[in-house]
Order: structure tokens, then sequence, then C-alpha cells
């Protein structure tokens, strides 16, 4: 049965949502054998080419965690949270990583990554890719490490006559190669869920967040590399000339300078596509949040939120980081990093 911390008021008798979580270990339950000694648990939610993490912290003045019960390095857990009577977040598969023992009283931090970010994703190498798109160069590692892609379409879907991983871990190869063509991607389980960062901003907000509903929010607004234009240059091997590609910005910038990026091309396609994502990637930061609320599990990485009360902060903003935090003493809360897409 899963643990359930409640908080109690004085004051008011209505219904009170009451945390709830599931760990699973190594495939068993162990949520009602443990729930007397967890003291915290938090799992962070990541988007853009990274891997989510999560850590449980115990006590244990009984020494069994460092005894019989020690996990070894690759032991698989599994955690969901959320709210007991509703839908659970369920925060996917980790593998514990790195243990952390402090005292006295005995305490052992127990932190896990992602279970399918293998040591093989994060081993630097070296490849060649020839006449691939950009969504068979990521269904190709997937598929290399055993992991099914959820992509979306491309367009223009790019060819590669061929790109070059050189001493790069393959989960930063797929990353450059993405971002430079204003793509990114998440790891969920076994999923590598490929997608277009434009058609990530444009999707409708998942809830409203209203100031008077959070309980901390630091707001960041400047113009500090924001720029009104990026130009790509490239030469063009049938007019035997440098030819240059620009693209504007889609909104106002503070600024009134232009970009000019150096790097290899192919065609008028990808000088286009990198000019472009080379914008949206120097001017997407302009306006930054953190806001911190209780718990909310619809707040995940790559949803969409409308941050309301905040005067001219207010606005469409995707959250690129999620951490969602279990403790004894507060409770379930939720802290998002977000920027601002609207």
């Amino acid at each position: 049965m899963a643990q359930a911390w409640s908080v109690v008021s004085a004051v008011t008798s209505y219904p009170i949502r009451s945390p709830r979580w599931v760990l699973t270990y190594q495939g068993e339950d162990i949520t009602a054998d443990i729930s007397h000694m967890v003291v915290a648990i938090s799992y962070r939610d990541v988007l853009g080419g990274r891997s989510g993490e999560m850590s449980v912290t115990l006590e244990d003045r009984e020494q069994r965690w460092q005894g019989p019960w020690r996990p070894s390095e690759g032991t698989v857990v599994k955690l969901l949270l959320g709210y007991g009577g509703e839908k659970l977040l369920e925060a996917g598969d980790f593998q514990v990583d790195e243990l952390e023992l402090s005292g006295p009283p005995d305490v052992m931090q127990m932190r896990c990554l992602a279970a399918y970010i293998t040591p093989a994703l994060r081993t630097r190498q070296s490849a060649g890719y020839e006449n691939r798109t950009l969504l068979d160069v990521a269904a190709q590692i997937a598929l290399k490490h055993g992991m099914e892609l959820i992509g979306a379409p491309v367009f223009p879907n790019v060819l590669f006559r061929r790109v070059t991983q050189n001493r790069e871990t393959d989960l930063g190869f797929l990353r450059r190669l993405a971002r430079t063509h204003d793509y990114d991607f998440t790891v969920r389980g076994r999923q590598l869920i490929f997608y277009s960062r434009r058609e990530l901003e444009a999707r409708a907000a998942v809830a409203t967040v209203r100031r008077r509903e959070v309980e901390t929010f630091r707001f960041k607004a400047g113009s500090y590399r924001t720029y009104v234009a990026a130009e790509v240059a490239y030469l063009n091997s049938e007019m035997k000339a440098l030819v240059a590609h620009n693209a504007a910005a889609a909104t106002a910038v503070a600024t009134g300078d232009s970009y000019k990026l150096v790097t290899r091309v192919e065609d008028a396609q990808q000088a286009a596509l990198k000019a472009a994502a080379a914008l949206h990637d120097m001017n997407m930061e302009q306006t930054t949040a953190v806001i911190g609320l209780p718990g909310a599990t619809a707040l995940s990485a790559g949803n969409n939120v409308e941050l309301a009360g905040f005067g001219s902060m207010d606005g469409k903003y995707l959250i690129e980081t999620a951490t969602h935090r279990l403790q004894r003493r507060t409770g379930y809360t939720t802290e998002i990093m977000a920027r601002r897409v609207d």
C-alpha cells in the first residue's frame, strides 16, 4: 500500500489532497516496507536531449541500507507520485547510480539515473552517416540502443549526403544535429521522442498558474545575446560562389544585431534551416521563469503553461525542467524552470 503524507489543518474541514507515492524495487512494490524510513523523494524531469533523475533519502538507524539492503549499481527502481485518488505521475524506470551515507543520525541517499541512458549511450565514439535524413539518423541511433523512436514529422525533411559524428556520445551527437535544424528530443523510458521545437512551443497550455497559487517565483528578462537576424554562408558548388542565407526574427527583439554563423552546409535547404534554428536558439531565452508551487502532476517538461498575475511577465511558457519533491516536512511541491514562448 502506498504511503500518504497528510497536511492537517485546524481551521478548515474541507477534504485535503494527500500526497501519495509508489516505489518499485527490482519489480517489487516496497512502498509499505520503507514508508517509515523515507525522508524525501525527488524526481527531476528534463527536456532537450538530457535524462531525468530521481533520488530517495532514507533514515537508516538500523543500518539496513548499509548492510543487507544495500543496492547494487544498476538496480532498477520505478517511481509513481501524485495525490491519493488521482492519476499518479509515472516518473519511469531508473537505475541506482550513486549512494551517499551521512550521519549521525544515519541517512542514506540513493541517486538514480534514467534506466535506459546506458554507458553505451554516454560513450564517445565516431561514425559517419551517408544519404540519411534527420529522422533516419535518429532511428538508427534508437535501434542501436534498443529504443523506440517516436518521431515528429520533419518538414522539410533534410537529407544529409554525409554527416559525421566525431568523438561524441550518441546523445550529444544527436542533440547537436537536431538543434542545428530546430529540433530536439527527450528520452522517456525506452522511447526516444523526437520533436520540432517550434511545434512544441505552439501547443496549447495544459494549465494556468496564477500568482496567488504560487509559493515562490523568479523571472529574468534581458536582451543579451538576442538578434534580429541570422546569416549562414555556404559555398555553392554548382555556382562556384559563396551564397548567404538570412533568417529574420519572427518577434521583436531589443537589439539590432545580426548573428553570423560559420558552419558547413551541403545546400540551400540546410543553410535556411540552420539560419532559422540558430536565430531561434539565440533568442528563445529572452524571458525565463522559476516557479515553486504545491505539487502539480500536470507540470512536466515539454508542456506549456500560462502564467497569470505577473504583469508584463504574463504569458505562455514552455517547461524545460520540472522537479517534483515529496518531503515529510513540506509535503508535495513542484518547481518548474520555463521560458516564454508567446
